[in-house]
């Protein structure tokens, strides 16, 4: 159907189909099958349950844009599995959270992602870049509307929540056609496919990870400590599940490594905790002296294992160092040095070149990041290599120039024969 929706002096026709019948969705995943691509969002409610509750999928193929209602429908499951078993290309834009339902529905991702905030940071846009601003750089001129606030779970929705939703699909295709363009040129295609399935490997990991162990404060405990937080936060998980709701509502991560630390069973002791005493935890504080007196039994040698990585001393200004040069590098090479790494990545990278041991390699030595740094960081590291400023008044200042493996003797003459030899580092 056609809507045509008054936008105070402005009118926005749009084409669309709104799916909100068993018969309708049934067909329209049939007619999936053998579609070449599709773009894809989702608008969903997180902030007051456990699991995500989505609310709307918005799909845009070449000649039609789709919205699927998941309420009257009860499930979208036949939708995440279409597009899991066929050839089709899925584009998105900072799809996490969209795969993430893809996931969870199925066990699977789609067999070909085309992620344009991805694509854009590879092709020298920042990253991570919003929606609207990818679509002014490499389509046009747009005028978003402003829904971000909005309650998805309300029916019917709104004129302005259907132009929203249908903004966020209807420019999909395009733009992944430019920056494929884009891509190809730079012979960055095969890097991107890697940086995709390295974020879907990134959802399996905190899927299937003990995530207990991203709590703030779990590093200073130990291996007691670890146990005791490792059994209040399965407990938190299973009622917050049952409940629906976030699972700090149950419990503040806070209070459960401060529980940890006191190491007690004892009910009296755990009332003490400042913040244990509302009335709606009162009720849990007796399966929560079980939980934790559970965790005092294990024995010694099934405790976790505290993490230890305290790497190799360096100084802070290693890292700012080599992210000036790697800065400048991305520059030169029209990538954003937000995709690319951060601070911490490169001292993670620095502890592992000088460090001891089988440890993974980190992500700045892994696969396409290693190709486009090279060796650059260890001649720079090494001393090989060095930064100067060639023109600050460039839009590329600075330049990386070789250091001589011997330097000449120190008098005027030779340090100046030494400054003249230092050539511009491939």
């Amino acid at each position: 159907m056609t809507e045509k929706i008054a936008a105070g002096d402005q009118d926005i026709s749009y084409s669309h189909r709104i799916i909100s019948t068993p018969h309708d969705f049934q067909a329209f995943c049939r007619a999936l099958r053998g579609c070449p691509r599709l773009a894809l969002d989702t608008e969903f409610v997180a902030e007051d349950s456990y699991h995500p509750n989505l609310c709307l999928v918005q799909v845009a193929l070449d000649n039609e844009l789709v919205l699927i209602d998941p309420f009257p429908l009860g499930s979208v499951s036949a939708f995440w599995e279409t597009i899991v078993g066929e050839d089709v290309e899925t584009v998105v834009h900072a799809g996490h959270v969209d795969l993430q339902f893809c996931y969870f529905a199925t066990g699977r991702f789609p067999p070909r992602v085309f992620d344009v905030q991805i694509a854009a940071g590879l092709a020298g846009a920042d990253y991570p870049s919003g929606l609207t601003n990818l679509i002014q750089k490499y389509v046009g001129d747009f005028s978003p509307q402003h829904e971000t606030q909005s309650d998805w779970r309300r029916r019917p929705l709104s004129e302005w929540q259907i132009v929203y939703a249908l903004d966020d699909v209807r420019f999909l295709l395009r733009l992944r056609d430019r920056l494929d363009a884009i891509l190809a040129g730079l012979g960055r295609r095969s890097w991107l496919g890697e940086e995709v399935v390295r974020h879907q490997h990134e959802i399996q990991k905190r899927q299937e990870s003990e995530r207990w162990q991203r709590l703030a404060g779990h590093r200073a405990l130990s291996a007691r400590e670890l146990a005791i937080l490792r059994e209040l936060w399965l407990w938190r998980e299973e009622r917050a599940s049952y409940q629906n709701v976030p699972a700090r509502r149950i419990l503040r991560d806070d209070l459960l490594v401060e529980l940890a630390k006191r190491k007690t069973g004892d009910v009296k002791r755990i009332l003490a905790v400042r913040g244990m005493n509302f009335r709606h935890i009162r009720p849990w504080i007796p399966d929560i002296a079980e939980r934790i007196r559970r965790a005092l039994a294990i024995p010694e040698e099934n405790l976790p294992r505290p993490e230890r990585r305290e790497g190799v001393s360096q100084s802070p200004l290693v890292g700012q160092f080599l992210f000036t040069a790697l800065g400048s590098l991305c520059r030169r090479g029209e990538i954003s040095v937000g995709l690319v790494g951060s601070t911490q990545d490169i001292r993670d990278w620095v502890s592992y070149r000088l460090g001891e041991g089988d440890e993974e390699p980190p992500l700045m030595a892994q696969g396409w990041r290693r190709e486009l740094i090279g060796d650059l960081f260890d001649r720079l590291l090494s001393g090989k290599a060095a930064i100067r400023i060639r023109d600050a008044k460039s839009d590329h200042p600075l330049e990386f120039v070789e250091i001589p493996d011997e330097e000449p003797p120190a008098d005027s003459g030779a340090a100046e024969g030494c400054r003249q030899d230092r050539r511009p580092a491939p």
